[in-house]
């Protein structure tokens, strides 16, 4: 079923053919979820949050930005046909990747186990700009989960994207390395709204004193305000969950986890957009290949 209904998406936006602007439509909230290091449970999640935006009914697109690591796939028990390097390096249309998964999610892969040194080429500028571009209007969110770190190749995507979620766990260098990435970002877009989670707290306590830590830092340093979206509890049904290779709260709704990420989309969703017009994203991403180019 879920392969049919993903056939249907994709022959839906192959029949797209005229890519109007994307200025005068309805189009899609982007975030970008970053995490300064690894191990500190942002792909988790990434699919969460997809997850419960679906079931309030948004269209949402799921990218797996870690591109040649990409373990999204694990935790929805699928198994893509393709990944988003073959778009780059094989030629393949963007719709021709999405998969769905679970509560009616569309996915694209990241790739594992690419063996080609992946580089962003001035040839692939066009055709991303396009395949975005169509995306956009055809979802209500795009959520990119970025490997960690930053890299060359996600900068215009961080750097275009109407939000930036960073996950931090209470580990000091997991929140040294949230503010880096914050940092990183902020200084190449100063308005970019930014949401703080602190996930795999021991107690509520632990969770205030981290995020409030880390958003005085932001405040006083980097002269913005980001918005605390949720504080997570260390829960052995996440482990669980992936073994089983599902959501966790799809896996245990009822669990103590499961219950904080309701909440937490739930704001999320409810967050007014940032002042600046979200169709900013497109061009955005047009500027940043001119400015590379340049």
């Amino acid at each position: 079923m879920m392969n049919d209904q993903a056939a249907i998406l994709r022959q839906k936006m192959k029949q797209k053919t005229n890519l109007q602007p994307v200025f005068n439509k309805q189009h899609a909230k982007t975030l970008a979820v970053v995490s300064g290091k690894g191990g500190v449970g942002k792909t988790n999640i990434s699919v969460n949050l997809a997850i419960g935006l679906a079931k309030l009914n948004k269209k949402v697109l799921l990218f797996d930005m870690d591109i040649g690591m990409g373990n999204i796939y694990h935790l929805i028990n699928g198994n893509p046909s393709f990944s988003i390097a073959d778009f780059f390096t094989k030629d393949i249309p963007l719709p021709n990747l999405i998969e769905k998964g679970p509560e009616g999610i569309s996915f694209i892969h990241g790739g594992s186990a690419f063996s080609e040194l992946f580089e962003w080429k001035e040839s692939f500028k066009e055709k991303w700009i396009a395949a975005l571009n169509q995306l956009v209007n055809e979802f209500d969110y795009l959520i990119f989960d970025m490997g960690a770190g930053a890299s060359k190749e996600s900068l215009n995507i961080l750097e275009a994207a109407e939000g930036v979620m960073a996950v931090t766990t209470p580990e000091p260098t997991a929140i040294t390395d949230a503010y880096s990435m914050v940092k990183f970002i902020h200084l190449r877009d100063r308005k970019k709204k930014f949401y703080l989670v602190c996930n795999r707290i021991d107690t509520e306590e632990e969770g205030e004193i981290t995020v409030g830590r880390l958003k005085n830092t932001i405040e006083t340093f980097l002269n913005t305000t980001p918005v605390v979206l949720g504080l997570l509890p260390e829960d052995p049904l996440v482990r669980k969950s992936v073994n089983a290779g599902q959501p966790f709260t799809i896996f245990h709704p009822k669990a103590k986890i499961s219950v904080s990420f309701d909440k937490l989309v739930r704001q999320f969703a409810d967050v007014p957009p940032a002042a600046e017009e979200t169709t900013g994203f497109m061009s955005k991403i047009r500027r940043f290949f001119d400015k590379k180019k340049g």
